[in-house]
């Protein structure tokens, strides 16, 4: 069923916190030379926040640099799969929030990149008939995300009916305890914890994209279970699944605490991956005017 979800009075009042936060942030953020590294999508979270002409041309090559690239490091030198397609996302969503003002030199050159900068995701097509086993659950989300950013960028509806089927296997198939995936005896509740709220990150992002009702009720399931089950001692200062927290009024008090440990840790200040997350959580917000 597509909707379009109601505008929450507090979604301003949220978005004023998170982008001075970021953009500050990710102004300080280094940029290693590294074509590897998660440095590249710096570019497209500013244009999250802010149509800065500046970034244009380095937008494209970081849609370049990602069309050969299969992974990335972060800040801490950490390699984790779901980096790659955040970064392409990233690229995405800033591209398709600021096409009518892009150039058309520039404007040209993304759109010819954008069937080589997703080629990389369609190993989630692999699933296209069934669920993902629990543990490719996140990076599959993460892919389908890429996938239908593009496919409706470029209206490519196949893509768009393959994502979609893909997306409600996953939903359709939840973990006995309403999480998003199940659990393995050799994975600890932390990494576990860690791979939830990547895939509710996209998750979140694939619901408001496609004004899917069903999946927004999934969204807050998951971060209602969250709310009740998680601890801060297991979550990460990164804010993975921001937005989806926000979402909903139920459980914007495990938002509100994401959004202290993403400072907490660091004396004040945000790391340049948390700053991502929090410019994307602002894009989100920004859906609703």
């Amino acid at each position: 069923m597509v909707y379009m979800p109601a505008k929450d009075e507090q979604f301003s009042r949220y978005h004023a916190m998170l982008s001075p936060l970021a953009s500050r942030a990710l102004a300080d953020a280094d940029a290693p030379g590294a074509a590897n590294h998660m440095a590249i999508a710096l570019p497209a979270a500013r244009l999250l926040l802010s149509d800065d002409p500046s970034q244009y041309e380095p937008l494209v090559t970081a849609m370049r640099t990602l069309a050969s690239a299969r992974s990335l490091t972060d800040w801490a030198g950490h390699h984790r799969p779901c980096y790659h397609p955040f970064a392409v996302h990233l690229c995405l969503a800033a591209f398709h929030r600021h096409y009518e003002n892009i150039p058309p030199s520039v404007w040209s050159r993304c759109e010819e990149i954008i069937p080589a900068l997703v080629e990389p995701l369609r190993g989630s097509e692999h699933f296209a008939d069934a669920a993902p086993p629990d543990e490719f659950v996140p990076l599959v989300l993460w892919q389908a995300l890429g996938l239908a950013e593009q496919a409706t960028l470029l209206s490519r509806d196949v893509d768009l009916e393959m994502t979609d089927s893909l997306v409600a296997a996953i939903v359709a198939n939840p973990a006995l305890n309403g999480a998003l995936h199940g659990t393995s005896p050799e994975e600890s509740l932390d990494s576990w914890t860690y791979s939830e709220l990547v895939g509710l990150h996209a998750l979140a992002r694939l619901a408001l994209l496609r004004r899917h009702k069903t999946w927004a009720k999934r969204v807050e399931e998951i971060a209602m279970y969250h709310l009740e089950n998680t601890q801060p001692d297991n979550a990460t200062n990164q804010p993975w699944g921001l937005f989806a927290f926000l979402w909903s009024a139920k459980t914007r008090s495990f938002a509100e605490q994401q959004m202290h440990d993403a400072t907490a840790h660091s004396g004040g200040a945000v790391s340049p991956l948390a700053a991502m997350l929090l410019a994307d959580a602002a894009d989100c917000l920004a859906e609703f005017g």
